[in-house]
């Protein structure tokens, strides 16, 4: 694995597994119960997990034609790359883009961690088989920055991820009261 695609990769992990221990935190029959407002701790995790879900079949589609044929990352795509993810670093709240479905708060626990495992397989098995000359061929639209390459759509997976541990904090909270 390329190192810059395995500093990312590396990022990724270590971002799903504070979240699952950050999930871990929260008691397994309060998982699914909704605070007044907002997402219960499944739902946050179903949309990490269709969001994950989508990005990889979005980024299979678009190269099924050959990586030849993608555009190459210019400077507008490096800034709202950029800009996305210091948007998700930020302590800024922000909904979910419309495109994604409406958590349904009706996956199990163990089901929920073997689909995100699933996914993390045949998002790793891909993005091997990516020839290093293509890292730089935009391959994902992100709902609001718009076309990104493979690094940083691999950055956005991460950050997309920390950006909803906090979300676990106040959920937490809010069912202890």
């Amino acid at each position: 694995m390329n190192s810059q695609i395995a500093q990312h990769w590396n990022k990724m992990q270590e971002a799903r597994a504070a979240y699952l221990d950050k999930l871990a935190e929260i008691p397994a029959h309060l998982l699914h119960t909704q605070p007044e407002t907002g997402w219960s701790a499944i739902q946050v995790t179903e949309h990490l997990l269709f969001s994950e879900t989508g990005t990889l079949g979005y980024m299979k589609k678009k190269s099924s034609g050959g990586w030849e044929v993608l555009e190459v990352t210019g400077q507008e795509q490096k800034s709202n790359g950029e800009a996305l993810n210091n948007r998700l670093i930020s302590p800024e709240r922000y909904k979910a883009p419309s495109i994604l479905p409406e958590p349904a708060n009706s996956t199990s626990y163990d089901d929920i961690l073997a689909q995100w495992h699933q996914v993390r397989l045949e998002l790793e098995k891909f993005v091997l088989a990516i020839p290093e000359e293509h890292y730089d061929k935009l391959v994902f639209r992100q709902p609001i920055a718009g076309m990104l390459n493979v690094v940083q759509t691999l950055e956005f997976i991460g950050n997309h991820i920390h950006h909803h541990i906090p979300q676990l904090d106040r959920i937490a909270t809010s069912l202890k009261k």
